[in-house]
């Protein structure tokens, strides 16, 4: 006789990226284990009528940052996961900006530690190439890192440990990165911006005596990401290694990695809610609250993008979730030199990307591609994470595609929601009726049911490829 399940959600109509039909799903032991027609599951302990409603896989956030241990009060894996899954997100990865910076095998391993006794939904995590030691880079591999990150650019000041082993400006420093990346078979993801340029462009907006929100938006102009991209990518011609370009914000940069993709180089791209749907006129009326890096570009821009996101250029669309509290980026308005970069966005992501489809932009089928299937996929979660089918985990997000969510200060759950300012008013059509992480409801539509702790730390599905790979190479190294 066949096992009882555990959850049946029924009546629903499933959206993958494939495409979308009338299926019933049951869970056992946290898996999907039968995918069917309506009315063919077996008995449940537990069913979920979601008639009317559309089922979809829990989104993957591919770029995620947390504050804890050293600013709590911003945001910590309790309160970072707790936003994740009031936003419909299962699976989050964390960047390693860090205090220290999670650049070697010790602070790595003490960041996972952290997220299982904060975490409520599953949490992977990126590693910074850090003093560029090979057998360094293969150990942080084995432990689990999903990826490695650079920055092209250098540091804000007073800053220098947590920014330690991932800003490289210099390029042998990133071409050497490219390398051992590399040889871990792991993804190198990059924030591609060129620092002298920076330097140049912010020193004479200073000497100007600006220190407005455009002051910043014009001290890192397009020039500056494109250029980074170029380099980046010639750099790479010669070394061969999948790199990937986070939040990339412009429509130059993104003809330069079309460019590099046409020419046969393992290049992907990200972008984000924000430069999607935010613009310099944002700048203008939200200040420090949009102060980002990249900054808001143009109109044009935003066109650029949502091409490229059409064409496969950009593969991926992430959250970039950076918290900081009203009150630090209240004192930008004065001088815009002196705040924080990011906006805490792990909620937003879905929220606004359902929205666009369900008014006739993209539709559901891209936006799930985008935020779950292709960020799993690239990471190497894709046995577990980002889809609907038969041995994943069952994470996933029931939606009412009728319903509107209004955005306004008590839609958010995270730490720092009171510096979510420029989609505060909108009305966007659906509304979450509830959210899953490995068959356990974490979200009920109001309020965050997971614990602390329940969260696991997930890792690619060739972590022992890449462990195995690395004990033979130091065997063979003379």
């Amino acid at each position: 006789m066949e096992a009882e399940l555990e959850l049946a959600i029924t009546g629903g109509t499933v959206v993958r990226g494939s495409g979308r039909a009338a299926l019933d799903i049951g869970v056992r032991d946290g898996i999907i284990v039968d995918i069917c027609e309506p009315g063919g599951l077996p008995p449940a302990r537990a069913r979920v009528d979601a008639s009317r409603l559309l089922v979809l896989p829990g989104i993957v956030d591919s770029h995620f940052h947390c504050r804890a241990p050293d600013h709590p009060e911003r945001e910590d894996f309790d309160s970072g996961t707790a936003a994740a899954a009031a936003g419909g997100v299962t699976t989050v990865l964390e960047m390693p900006i860090s205090e220290p910076a999670c650049a070697t095998p010790e602070v790595l391993a003490a960041r996972m530690a952290l997220a299982r006794r904060q975490a409520r939904v599953d949490v992977g995590f990126f590693a910074g190439p850090g003093d560029l030691d090979a057998p360094r880079l293969e150990e942080m591999a084995a432990v689990g890192a999903v990826a490695f990150k650079v920055m092209m650019h250098g540091f804000p000041a007073g800053r220098a440990s947590s920014f330690r082993g991932l800003a490289l400006t210099a390029d042998r420093d990133v071409y050497r990165a490219l390398e051992l990346v590399r040889d871990t078979g792991l993804l190198m993801a990059v924030h591609a911006e060129d620092q002298g340029l920076i330097d140049l462009f912010e020193a004479r907006e200073r000497a100007a005596g600006r220190a407005g929100p455009m002051a910043h938006s014009r001290s890192r102009p397009v020039m500056a990401e494109a250029i980074a991209v170029a380099r980046l990518g010639a750099m790479n011609e010669d070394v061969g290694a999948s790199v990937h370009l986070v939040h990339v914000s412009s429509g130059r940069a993104v003809a330069y990695i079309r460019w590099f993709r046409e020419r046969g180089q393992a290049m992907t791209a990200e972008t984000t809610p924000a430069y999607l749907f935010g613009s310099e006129a944002d700048v203008v009326e939200h200040g420090p609250f949009v102060k980002i890096n990249p900054p808001l570009r143009t109109r044009d821009d935003q066109a650029a993008l949502r091409g490229a996101l059409l064409d496969g250029t950009i593969a991926t669309i992430a959250s970039d979730h950076a918290p900081f509290r009203a009150a630090e980026k209240q004192a930008g308005w004065d001088d815009i030199w002196e705040v924080g970069s990011g906006i805490p966005g792990v909620e937003l992501t879905g929220r606004l990307l359902w929205d666009e489809a369900l008014r006739g932009g993209f539709n559901l089928e891209q936006v799930v591609r985008w935020t779950s299937e292709a960020p799993a996929r690239l990471y190497g979660l894709d046995h577990r994470k980002g889809h609907v089918r038969v041995g994943a985990d069952a994470d996933l997000l029931l939606l009412d595609p009728v319903a509107e969510t209004q955005l306004t200060p008590a839609t958010f759950v995270s730490r720092s929601a009171d510096a979510i300012r420029h989609v505060l008013g909108r009305r966007c059509r659906g509304a979450i009726v509830s959210v899953w992480s490995r068959g356990e409801r974490v979200f009920d539509g109001e309020r965050v049911l997971a614990s602390p702790g329940r969260g696991q730390v997930v890792t690619p599905k060739d972590q022992r490829v890449a462990e195995n790979a690395a004990v033979s190479r130091r065997a063979t190294t003379p």
